[in-house]
């Protein structure tokens, strides 16, 4: 007990003797130990910093008031958080321009000067995004199996010069223009019409606005569709199940001239199951087709089935769709569909 009162005793007078015998004195150099720091060669001169970069470039003078302008140096931060025993601190690198002059007309300069430099940096930024935006866009594309004739399909090339062509334009622009609303209500439009009154070119324009919106299409004509399913069996490379995901999955499907195809019961199988799913998922479906509902189906029933799948199709593509019914004469006498 007399041992411990009298530790207890000497404790305070030793950690006064082990204080009183540390350096008090400050860190000259503490307002450069941080990372970031600069200084310039004339202070570094002053204060004795030594740089490891050689000799720092000869100070300029300003060409308004010709005070001399020097360059910074970048001091190395300490890495050893020992204030008392870090070494002085020392300049690794030079910048590549003086220091900025502070009077009145060197100040009007400068502004001028960022402003042109943020001005280019801007526009550099801008050019890089429209090339992105243009490789999105070519590669979108690539995989919408648009054939080259149709990107050419524009909303400004539809010649909308009688009541009824200005009617379906309207439609099909304000459809293009409303389609991130459309997307999540899965509505589509079913195009009917007699051969030659644009229907195909309006279907392409809206594929053409989307891809440009960087959405992913596919328009591809009923044949064309069924036929790469067709092939996809025999590829080494691609499954028909990628295929099939690829027309379940974009943003928006066109299967063009509907009704054209051989009517075989897996081909109605397959196009039900692509349908079908989309009209699950709320995903839209654009139509076009030379035939009216009742006619259609007589014509994609195959022969020695009954009618029921094919009514479930049209059925689907009803429900959800807006109808465009585009009975005028044949307008490719004046600009090809």
């Amino acid at each position: 007990m007399l041992l411990l009162e009298g530790i207890s005793r000497i404790l305070p007078n030793l950690n006064l003797q082990l204080d009183s015998e540390k350096p008090n004195h400050p860190d000259e150099y503490a307002d450069l130990r941080q990372y970031g720091q600069k200084i310039t060669s004339k202070q570094a001169e002053d204060r004795g910093i030594k740089s490891t970069c050689g000799p720092a470039p000869p100070p300029e003078k300003c060409k308004y008031c010709g005070a001399p302008l020097y360059y910074e140096g970048m001091i190395m931060p300490d890495l050893t958080n020992d204030r008392d025993n870090a070494p002085p601190p020392w300049i690794f690198r030079w910048t590549n321009m003086p220091i900025r002059c502070t009077c009145p007309d060197a100040v009007k300069h400068w502004e001028r000067y960022d402003a042109e430099q943020e001005r280019k940096r801007l526009e550099k930024e801008k050019e890089q995004q429209r090339m992105w935006h243009r490789r999105r866009v070519n590669d979108l594309l690539a995989k919408s199996g648009i054939r080259k004739r149709f990107q050419q399909r524009t909303f400004e090339r539809f010649k909308a010069d009688t009541p009824g062509r200005k009617q379906a334009y309207n439609a099909a622009r304000e459809y293009a223009e409303n389609f991130a609303i459309i997307k999540e209500t899965g509505d589509g439009l079913y195009i009917e019409g007699t051969n030659g009154t644009g229907k195909t070119h309006l279907a392409a324009a809206i594929a053409m606005y989307l891809t440009d919106k960087e959405y992913s299409v596919i328009m591809k004509t009923s044949f064309d569709l069924l036929d790469e399913i067709k092939r996809a069996f025999d590829d080494a490379y691609t499954s028909e199940h990628e295929v099939m995901k690829a027309y379940r999955e974009c943003d928006l499907l066109i299967i063009d001239d509907l009704g054209k195809e051989q009517c075989t019961d897996w081909s109605m199988s397959i196009l039900y199951s692509i349908i079908n799913e989309r009209y699950e998922a709320m995903k839209p479906i654009i139509i076009t087709t030379n035939f009216g509902a009742e006619d259609l189906i007589r014509t994609l029933t195959p022969r020695g089935y009954g009618c029921q799948k094919i009514e479930s199709i049209i059925s689907r593509l009803r429900e959800v769709s807006q109808t465009l019914t585009m009975a005028w004469d044949d307008y490719r006498s004046r600009q090809e569909e």
